[in-house]
């Protein structure tokens, strides 16, 4: 009897995926009966006259069954499955990191990923609507990475695996395959009559350069991609040794940060905000400190993302906003007449008291208002879209304005742009660092600059670290800028120090 050819739809992509190209069928049979039993638990193997035919270019498998065979229940193949999207579940990638350590003949990298904001979205179009983006993505990570064991972890997290050539695996080599990655999750998602955008967070680690330990790769890749969903989303984070020892130093500070606030161990350093074209300073950005009394400066990095974790983040703020309005008083009395920048946590949006705080504090200190500025990121813009803009509003009534960081790096549109009360626009330093360097980040920060001005928005370039950086974003008409360039953030007294020593040249 000769086979007719026919997909079975009954069959999960991993079993499809695994199939090798051979020309004996017997021999094809036998290696994937043999492959099942040592990935998974097997519980139906095809008759041992199924035959495979491997599409190469389309990164298609298919698995053939003869038309006469009696349709059997409607099982997998292994039970290490998700039923939601049919990709492998935790148990699955534990024993296909297993073998592949075990049978390691080249590096590899395990890719953690999740969708930004996803309960957002679960909210906002509800759970069938969640589960069918979820399953899409799954299509999109298995024609990414066809070969990859894509496995499903969480309600919208995945990990899959990516081998490489031996001599492979240098840091480009990383980037391109994150890029090609970012690629292919990018266009819209069509589920039903909605288009839906999907930004993933991703965590990377090597292997076997970092660790041969299943559970280790994946708490790396977890980790890295924790890093990478709080440093701005929709971003990449590859993990290496500094990345561990940040994470058990931020986690033997986690019982310390109620103390240090209660002990006014926090403080406030400023960097300056300068004219590009002559060098003046004509503003600030507050940046939080905790001055430890055993491990000295400890910079946010260490403690912030735990703040925001303990509730922290929202007493921690607004003593940030009071000790601005004092040292602003401060500075303004010593000449500075422009805009000094405060980081208002996504967090502090969920408190129901927020503007009647921010009232509260504007009383202390009512000359200051005009001087104030809150900087966020674009996470805050999408926790509650709704609320957020009408908080906004409530405290740009005040005289305060806003500021959004880390411009380029996330989900930024016109509409939300035009319908959100910001005045200035940051240009992330990770692309003023390629200026020089990279064609690519040349052309973004032109195209950041020009998008600004479109929008009537002050832009301000942040990273700014050498004179080749200055010129270029001079020329490109982007006159605002701070960085090491100019000055690293300093103590007040340090700030007030380089305000008077502007006045006395100024007066020469």
């Amino acid at each position: 009897m000769s086979p007719v050819v026919e997909r079975d739809n009954r069959v999960i992509p991993e079993f499809q995926l695994i199939l090798v190209d051979n020309n004996e069928n017997s021999q094809i049979t036998e290696r994937l009966c043999r492959l099942l039993s040592e990935i998974g638990s097997v519980s139906r193997v095809p008759s041992i006259d199924a035959i495979c035919q491997s599409k190469q270019h389309g990164a298609t498998r298919y698995l053939i069954v003869p038309m006469d065979d009696p349709t059997p229940e409607p099982t997998y193949p292994f039970d290490g499955y998700d039923p939601l999207t049919g990709v492998g579940n935790r148990a699955f990638l534990y024993k296909s990191l297993q073998k592949t350590l075990l049978e390691l003949s080249s590096p590899f990298a395990l890719v953690s990923l999740d969708i930004d904001r996803f309960s957002t979205l679960n909210h906002q179009y509800g759970q069938a609507m969640g589960d069918a983006l979820v399953k899409a993505l799954a299509q999109r990570l298995l024609h990414f990475a066809p070969a990859s064991f894509v496995s499903r972890m969480g309600s919208d997290e995945f990990c899959f695996i990516v081998h490489f050539e031996p001599k492979q695996t240098r840091r480009q080599d990383v980037r391109h395959l994150i890029d090609h990655l970012l690629e292919t999750l990018a266009p819209a998602y069509q589920i039903g009559s909605h288009e839906v955008s999907l930004f993933c967070s991703l965590g990377i680690v090597l292997a076997p350069q970092h660790h041969q330990d299943v559970d280790q790769l994946i708490n790396y890749a977890n980790l890295a991609r924790t890093r990478a969903k709080h440093t701005h989303g929709h971003s990449f984070a590859i993990y290496d040794d500094y990345l561990d020892r940040h994470s058990r130093t931020t986690a033997a500070l986690e019982p310390e940060l109620w103390r240090a606030l209660q002990k006014e161990e926090f403080c406030l350093y400023y960097q300056p905000r300068v004219c590009l074209k002559s060098g003046k300073i004509i503003g600030a950005e507050a940046l939080i400190r905790w001055q430890h009394p055993l491990l000295g400066l400890i910079l946010p990095d260490h403690f912030i993302q735990l703040c925001e974790r303990s509730g922290l983040i929202v007493p921690l703020g607004y003593w940030i906003v009071e000790q601005a309005g004092k040292d602003i008083r401060t500075f303004q009395q010593t000449g500075l007449e422009g805009h000094v920048s405060v980081n208002l946590s996504f967090r502090q949006f969920q408190d129901d008291y927020l503007v009647s705080s921010l009232e509260r504090l504007i009383t202390l200190y009512p000359s200051q208002p005009q001087m104030l500025e809150f900087e966020l990121t674009e996470t805050a813009l999408y926790t509650d879209e709704a609320h957020v803009i009408q908080c906004m509003k409530a405290i740009s009534d005040l005289g305060i304005e806003f500021s959004l960081d880390d411009f380029g790096t996330g989900y930024s549109s016109f509409s939300m742009l035009q319908k959100l009360p910001i005045s200035t626009l940051k240009i992330d330093r990770s692309f003023i660092a390629g200026i020089g360097q990279q064609a690519d980040d040349e052309e973004i920060v032109r195209t950041l600059i020009r998008l600004g001005k479109n929008l009537n928005k002050n832009i301000i370039a942040e990273g700014v670290e050498n004179e080749q950086q200055r010129a270029f974003l001079v020329e490109h008409d982007c006159l605002l800028g701070q960085g090491f360039y100019y000055s690293p953030p300093v103590t007040p007294a340090a700030f007030i120090q380089l305000l008077n020593q502007q006045s006395a040249a100024t007066a020469l």
